[in-house]
């Protein structure tokens, strides 16, 4: 396992590469500061993609936009100074321990995420079906919302992220989280192998929509139904997230945009940076820009072979 800093891509002005944030007195910030990430233990790795716990201590604000994946992210704050917002607004309150958790539900469109400069916390990272049956709760339920730990997780849920944070090491806590983790697995409800599969068809090619709904053999009804339970979003929603993760990967890897257009399905090339800006909103040319060539599963991004988020700058806000 290694350590990365998730928060800052490129390094804070006047920081030299490499170097650790510095506190406001000029001293290196408190320790261990950064990012520590680790996959969770064998059993739980079909649902859970990755733990990563994170501080960091900057004297001025990081703002991140974050960008639909089709995943789920639960978020354990250990102090004060992190907000949330979604769809373009400012984020207008922060999270407080006291609100136990955050989970950010699969979504069509941005977030941005704002903490002060110093942040600490442990987040979450697993599949939409992981979660349903981890969680034991309809998927349709999480948007962008705080939630007690003990009404997804149970008993053990209850104080867990003041559990979390009392501990001394990243690996405790790692450690702690596998064993909630693992309790749930024979307590959650079953996930419909055709939901597992057509999701699998429209990762492999998400323009193949009806395909996926036919080999189901479901109704159009249905489909939509077992997929706000299971997944959080319609097939139609899964689809769009997943032709914009392919294409935006297409962009890192230096394809044009008109050839991105017509490799990932789009009628047109206005239609891919209408459809880029609906979901992100930056048009492909900016999002590309701010990005500054990082390749999809980077130290910024939360998933690995993913373009999941962008360190906005000053006058980057999305409209």
């Amino acid at each position: 396992m290694g350590s990365v800093d998730m928060s800052v891509r490129p390094a804070a002005p006047g920081t030299p590469a490499g170097a650790p944030p510095r506190s406001p007195s000029g001293s290196p910030a408190g320790s261990p500061v950064g990012a520590s990430r680790r996959r969770p233990a064998a059993a739980l790795r079909p649902h859970i993609v990755n733990y990563t716990g994170f501080r960091t201590e900057f004297t001025t604000p990081r703002r991140r936009l974050e960008l639909p994946t089709g995943h789920v992210t639960l978020v354990f704050p250990f102090g004060e100074g992190l907000w949330v917002g979604r769809g373009g607004q400012e984020p207008p309150a922060r999270l407080r321990p006291a609100s136990g958790a955050l989970v950010s539900g699969p979504r069509t469109g941005w977030a941005i995420g704002v903490h002060e400069g110093a942040v600490h916390g442990l987040e979450v990272n697993m599949s939409p079906l992981g979660a349903y049956r981890l969680f034991g709760i309809p998927m349709a339920h999480f948007g962008e919302t705080r939630v007690d730990p003990a009404e997804v997780l149970g008993p053990a849920g209850r104080h867990l992220a003041e559990r979390l944070q009392a501990l001394g090491t990243w690996p405790e806590r790692f450690d702690l989280l596998d064993a909630v983790f693992t309790a749930r697995l024979d307590r959650g409800p079953r996930v419909a192998p055709e939901v597992r599969g057509a999701l699998a068809r429209l990762w492999a090619d998400s323009g193949s929509l009806a395909r996926a709904a036919a080999e189901t053999g479901w109704s159009a009804r249905t489909l939509r139904a077992r997929f706000r339970e299971q997944v959080g979003l319609s097939p139609k929603g899964v689809a769009r997230v997943f032709r914009l993760q392919h294409a935006l990967r297409l962009l890192a890897a230096g394809m044009a945009p008109a050839a991105v257009a017509v490799a990932c399905g789009y009628h047109d090339q206005a239609h891919f940076g209408r459809d880029v800006k609906a979901m992100t909103g930056l048009a492909p040319a900016r999002l590309a820009a701010l990005r500054g060539g990082l390749p999809p599963g980077s130290a910024l991004d939360r998933l690995p072979g993913r373009i999941t988020s962008v360190l906005l700058t000053a006058g980057a806000a999305p409209l």
